[in-house]
């Protein structure tokens, strides 16, 4: 399975989880298998003005899920429509949002969840 978190430089397990999805510095693109860290790797966020395009990279890579603290309502619609689950309260280092993630204490993200009044993505 992969699984992707926002993060704040370097990236990587130990990263902080970025707040929100659109303004993280780096993608950390985590594959498990079952239970366990396979590989972790990084995916650099698109500098483009543009909501949709980091959408695009966990497409063309094959995400299945994305552990988000924020995200703007494009880029949680865009991911949805792709069939990429987005799960919402992924905080404090990468490694504690997957373990959040297969504890089941993050839940799917809503459109109630997106960010109010922002213009970012």
């Amino acid at each position: 399975m992969k699984i992707v978190v926002p993060s704040m430089k370097p990236g990587g397990m130990d990263a902080d989880v970025s707040a929100h999805f659109g303004h993280c510095e780096v993608f950390t693109l985590v594959e498990l298998d079952g239970k366990k860290v396979k590989k972790a790797s990084l995916l650099e966020n698109p500098e483009e003005h543009n909501c949709m395009a980091p959408v695009d990279v966990m497409v063309k890579k094959g995400v299945k899920t994305v552990l988000i603290g924020g995200i703007g309502r494009n880029p949680l619609l865009g991911m949805q429509n792709a069939g990429i689950a987005v799960y919402i309260g992924a905080t404090g280092k990468v490694k504690d949002a997957i373990s959040d993630f297969q504890e089941g204490h993050l839940r799917l993200a809503k459109a109630d969840d997106v960010c109010q009044g922002c213009h970012h993505g």
